[in-house]
């Protein structure tokens, strides 16, 4: 229900905020529930557990792994020969290899501010990515503002290269420290990238260096750096800086700020998000105590104490009992996916459930009956002409005892069970009186091979 429609549900004497965090309550047991109906009826399948299944997420993780390594080799290699695209966009010579190719990023289109080095090419386009992609705070654009963005995007850079083992990343900074240091007492200020191609060296700074480094986050990572979002693939467009001058950076552009900051310091604190679904050190607790009883200890007259593989067939021995835990999982693997199945179910839920932007989580919001009575009563002449025989049979009814049965006010009727006819009713269907249930059976007004009239409600108090 909408927040009007459930208040019309409480006592006329409760407070807004009480009827605020009712409704609150109510909405996300509402979507809890929702999801779990949802995840019951996809579980099995494998695009729903290549998302949130921590088996399934292992081979996602390296796969994906794999592309970002791809992706970087290629944006580095642009960068170093010129060519580098440094639009909002997904590049397309990186979509296109890992076979993402999108609308928005055809061969044709030009990089934002004109920085896209490919001679002779129109830039037409640059306005309308600009112009389409989504926009940042403006205090985004302040000089200080966008020292600390460097430093950030850059720590960003090296903590997802990491992860994902991207190696030689130029933009990583750690080859670039001492001339940063000798230009900090310069002119220069900030973090200073030195880019060496095959028939030029340039430096990279400032503004330039900014947008260099989210953009290899937003292309290699999926991550928005202004958007503060962490995705598993680029996709769209990024958000870019807002030109000119904050006009209240006094007060919300100090809440943005802040909440960027805190984004993406926790992100360097902890880990990928995609290894943390994987839960790998609950599967092994489980993987260990469910091994537990296969782990055989056995008295030896000449060693001492041994201890065996309880395994089905299997009679190794070892020295240790963590030798056995080791055997089993190398040599006996279906043994423990079997002991580990349950948790590893728990976590498929819990990982699904835990994203708020699961499919299957948006709320399906009801329709007003409201909404519906009006167009029911608003019906022309020839309408009521039509339905001259289907006002017979009312008029039976109430005949009968049916005083009270009126299609508008009772929606969960036989005459809304069906999708014949226009308002989706069905002549055929068995009406039932509102007291007694009694089923009274009427004939269709019409031959079959004639639609059916639309039902005419009569306004009250006439004749």
């Amino acid at each position: 229900m909408s927040y009007k429609q459930f208040i019309q549900e409480l006592e006329d004497d409760i407070l807004p905020s009480e009827a605020e965090r009712r409704y609150q309550e109510y909405k996300s047991e509402y979507i809890s529930t929702q999801k779990r109906v949802f995840f019951e009826a996809h579980k099995d399948e494998e695009w729903l557990k290549d998302k949130y299944h921590p088996t399934n997420l292992v081979a996602v993780i390296e796969r994906r792994n794999e592309l970002a390594r791809k992706v970087a080799k290629d944006f580095l290699l642009d960068l170093q020969s010129g060519t580098l695209d440094l639009g909002p966009g997904v590049n397309p010579s990186s979509s296109t290899k890992s076979g993402q190719a999108s609308d928005l990023n055809s061969d044709d289109e030009a990089e934002a501010g004109g920085k896209r080095r490919r001679y002779g090419r129109p830039a037409a386009k640059d306005a309308d990515l600009l112009s389409a992609a989504p926009k940042a705070h403006p205090v985004s654009s302040e000089p200080k503002r966008i020292q600390v963005d460097i430093e950030q995007a850059q720590a960003l850079v090296c903590k997802l290269d990491s992860e994902k083992g991207v190696e030689d990343n130029i933009l990583s900074g750690s080859d670039n420290e001492k001339m940063s240091r000798e230009k900090s007492h310069g002119s220069s200020t900030g973090p200073v990238i030195i880019i060496r191609g095959l028939t030029s060296v340039k430096g990279l700074e400032g503004v330039e260096l900014l947008d260099t480094l989210i953009t290899y986050l937003w292309r290699v990572h999926g991550l928005d750096y202004y958007g503060m979002i962490e995705t598993n693939e680029a996709r769209g467009l990024r958000h870019v800086r807002a030109e000119g001058k904050s006009s209240d950076s006094s007060n919300s552009g100090t809440e943005w700020e802040k909440k960027l900051d805190l984004r993406w310091q926790e992100r360097l604190r902890g880990q990928d998000p995609l290894e943390e679904m994987t839960a790998k050190e609950k599967i092994d607790a489980a993987a260990v105590e469910g091994l537990d009883p296969y782990v055989r200890k056995i008295r030896d007259e000449k060693y001492g104490w041994k201890y065996g593989c309880g395994a089905k067939g299997c009679t190794k021995l070892f020295h240790a009992s963590e030798f056995v835990h080791k055997h089993l999982k190398l040599k006996h693997p279906e043994l423990v996916i079997d002991l580990t199945a349950k948790v590893r179910e728990e976590l498929y839920f819990q990982n699904y459930l835990n994203d708020p932007d699961a499919p299957g989580g948006t709320p399906v919001m009801q329709q007003s009956l409201l909404k519906d009575k009006p167009q029911r009563r608003k019906l022309g002449p020839e309408n009521r002409l039509k339905d001259e025989r289907g006002n017979r049979r009312e008029r039976e009814n109430r005949a009968n005892g049916n005083e009270r049965f009126d299609r508008s006010e009772n929606p969960q009727s036989g005459d809304f069970q069906s999708n014949d006819g226009p308002d989706g009713g069905n002549g055929d269907e068995t009406m039932f009186d509102t007291f007694g249930g009694q089923g009274i059976r009427v004939p269709p007004p019409f031959p079959s091979d004639i639609a059916p009239p639309p039902v005419l409600m009569p306004v009250p108090g006439a004749g």
